[in-house]
Parts: C-alpha cells; sequence; structure tokens
C-alpha cells in the first residue's frame, strides 16, 4: 500500500498528488497497458464547513449584494462530469444546477436556506 498524504492507497496505485481542494489523485497502469485514474477527497469537513456555513447566517454579505447558496465539493464536480455526463460549472446548465440544489436530497450542498432560482440566464 502506497501512503497518500497520511492515507494509505491500495491495489498497486501509486499517489500523483493532492489539490488545494482536498482531492488525491493517483493512478495504477493495467496490464493492458491502460491507466486508471483513482481521485478521492475526504468530504467530512468539507460537509462539517458547509454546515456551519449554513448556521452561521443567512448567506448574504454584509452590503446584501450578494449570497452564497451552496458549496459544491470538487469530487461531487468531477462525478458530475465523468458518471452523469453533464458540468454544473458550465452556465448551460446552471437550470439543471439550480434544480439539483433545491432537491432535499443534496441539501448537505447548501449553504444558506431559501430557494435557487434561475431566470434569464442567471442563478438567484
Amino acid at each position: 500500500m502506497a501512503d497518500l498524504g497520511g492515507k494509505a492507497v491500495g491495489s498497486g496505485f501509486t499517489p500523483l498528488w493532492t489539490g488545494e481542494s482536498g482531492v488525491s489523485v493517483s493512478f495504477r497502469v493495467e496490464a493492458d497497458g491502460s491507466m486508471l485514474v483513482l481521485k478521492e477527497q475526504q468530504l467530512a469537513p468539507v460537509f462539517d464547513a458547509t454546515a456551519a456555513m449554513r448556521n452561521h447566517n443567512d448567506g448574504y454579505s454584509a452590503s446584501r449584494e450578494t449570497r452564497r447558496v451552496a458549496h459544491l465539493p470538487q469530487i461531487w464536480i468531477d462525478h458530475c462530469r465523468a458518471v452523469e455526463g453533464w458540468d454544473p460549472l458550465n452556465p448551460e446548465n446552471h437550470d439543471r444546477l439550480a434544480r439539483v440544489l433545491n432537491d432535499g436530497d443534496y441539501a448537505y450542498l447548501r449553504t444558506a436556506d431559501g430557494r435557487v432560482g434561475y431566470a434569464n440566464g442567471v442563478l438567484r
């Protein structure tokens, strides 16, 4: 087993790096010469920070001009891109992102109460 920042990576994976977002990347070369890339992120600290933001205030800036509504972990963004086939950061998909963030199953991503709106190409 290899060590990836204090975390064991098994089955012949070689650690490459851990990014600022906390995503650890490692790889393994398969017998046929292809490469398998493994991405991992410890989400408990991310969700703890998200819950703290949600409980801190209503999400608005001091001037009330902007409002934070969600924290999207990098590994979740990567999952949406690779598995579900959509990019949450692409403005063309902001209507879908708003639907996801308003879905109770994704409440763990929210940093403030209320609903996320999408109108005229803008998340609100």
